[in-house]
């Protein structure tokens, strides 16, 4: 009975982690989706930014291909370059911690999985045990 019930336990251990396992393995799709809903608004941002800095200094008859003005768009595109890289990089992170916990997850439920065989075998030798010592019990008493 007690193996049964440790077994169980085990079985339901493991159930919880796969669950856990699910759930971190969504969190890091959630986690990839924000990222690139991140960088496209900054981009979309970026876009609004350059074009506004392009009708200033066509508006005040800056030629935007040379010099100043094409500097100016230059660092623009750089730094949006930049900023789009970290928040990549920030989020390939996110995600690298959730997929290191559903790997972990997914070891436990292992575990546990084979925790419950472990106990089903054990309360079989156990069992055994307990027969034969019985059994050995009974030969010294009928022996007297």
């Amino acid at each position: 009975v007690t193996a049964m019930q440790s077994a169980a336990m085990s079985r339901y251990e493991g159930k919880v982690a796969d669950r856990n396992a699910e759930l971190t393995t969504q969190q890091a799709r959630d986690a990839q989706d924000r990222t690139r809903l991140e960088a496209a608004r900054l981009y979309r941002k970026a876009g609004q930014t350059g074009g506004q800095q392009r009708a200033a200094m066509a508006a005040n008859g800056l030629d935007l291909g040379f010099g100043s003005a094409l500097q100016v768009q230059q660092d623009t595109a750089m730094i949006t370059a930049e900023d789009a890289g970290q928040i990549y990089k920030s989020g390939a992170e996110e995600v690298r911690g959730f997929d290191i916990n559903a790997g972990n997850y997914r070891a436990k439920a292992q575990g546990a999985r084979q925790a419950a065989s472990a106990a089903i075998v054990k309360g079989v030798f156990d069992v055994g045990s307990s027969v034969l010592g019985g059994a050995k019990q009974y030969d010294k008493y009928k022996r007297r």
